[in-house]
């Protein structure tokens, strides 16, 4: 389990020495120069096209980047919620409840590094649009959003109330940042090479700091009242579960409106097409699937099979979703 020891001074220190020694930067350590391959996949696909049974080559390389336009939207844009929410998730609590100064710098840099991860793949994201040719709010449109959006602000009056289900959330998906990452990896060869630089240091700085949400959430318990100890931290995640799992299902509608992008470029052509494979399949079929063997979705919905995560769920007694269990499968970046 991460260490969360919010009291030791000379950990907190050795660990934000650490991270601003190893931090990497925006404009040198990223070779932004690199064009988007448009023929290398995003993500490693499986092997059996659960969700799209009997997809040809050409839509599953068409699947595989869409879908990993989305895991860089949906990373940019829940780390740009944490930062947006920072008054209320964390400077408010802490000086409310004023703890040593190490604690503070290391969530300083916490920060620093979060808002520069959500813009590099916000810039990716760009990048991918101009080598569509298309603008890129264009494409932006059919990707995850969470600005100014009801979850939004139902986060905030969470941490306004005191409450902690962003932090919970943002625990979740570190862990599964570095689980992408995994998978990525093992596929580094066939991906484009950009969309993996990316990963790869945001991998890097993300596992250095991943232990900083489960501090939050121990600061958060340390300083609840009986109250809320005995009531509000024992519902918190399955908030940030149920928020999640409503966000992400919106954002999958999305893909619904792609019809009005056919004639802009091939790309979204081929992607349009893969609604035909979702035929003949129950929309309950559908969504077990998407609960148990979808790529990337269907963790992504699994909050609490992070390991970190279930011990944290064990140490605060809090309660989470009765969920299907996930089935391992195999991925790979060929046809």
């Amino acid at each position: 389990m991460h260490n969360i020891n919010i009291y030791d001074e000379t950990y907190l220190e050795k660990r934000l020495h650490v991270q601003k020694v190893h931090q990497w930067d925006f404009n040198c350590d990223i070779n932004w120069n690199l064009t988007v391959d448009t023929n290398k996949y995003l993500l490693p696909l499986d092997q059996s096209n659960i969700i799209f049974p009997g997809a040809s080559a050409e839509q599953r390389l068409a699947i595989s980047q869409f879908m990993g336009l989305i895991v860089a939207s949906t990373i940019s844009q829940l780390e740009m919620v944490a930062i947006k929410l920072k008054g209320p998730t964390w400077d408010k609590p802490l000086k409310k409840n004023p703890i040593n100064p190490e604690f503070r710098d290391l969530g300083e840099q916490f920060y620093l590094e979060e808002e520069k991860h959500s813009r590099a793949f916000d810039k990716y994201i760009d990048k991918f649009a101009s080598a569509l040719d298309i603008e890129s709010e264009q494409l932006r449109n059919f990707l995850p959003s969470a600005n100014k959006t009801l979850i939004e602000k139902l986060y905030s009056l969470n941490a306004e109330l005191g409450g902690s289900a962003l932090w919970w959330l943002v625990a979740a998906v570190e862990e599964e940042s570095l689980l992408f990452y995994n998978l990525i990896h093992n596929s580094r060869h066939d991906i484009d090479p950009l969309y993996y630089q990316i990963h790869r240091c945001h991998y890097e700085e993300e596992s250095r700091h991943a232990s900083y949400a489960p501090m939050m959430l121990e600061f958060h318990y340390q300083f609840s009242n009986k109250l809320q100890k005995n009531i509000f931290s024992k519902v918190e995640f399955l908030m940030a579960e149920v928020l999640n799992m409503t966000w992400t299902f919106n954002q999958l509608i999305k893909l619904k409106s792609l019809k009005s992008l056919k004639a802009k470029h091939p790309f979204f052509d081929v992607m349009y097409s893969t609604v035909d494979l979702l035929k003949g399949q129950s929309p309950l079929q559908v969504l077990h699937q998407l609960f148990t063997s979808a790529p990337y979705i269907s963790s992504n919905l699994h909050l609490s099979a992070h390991q970190h995560v279930q011990e944290m769920l064990v140490r605060y007694g809090a309660f989470k979703m009765p969920l299907p269990e996930t089935k391992k499968v195999v991925l790979t970046c060929t046809a």
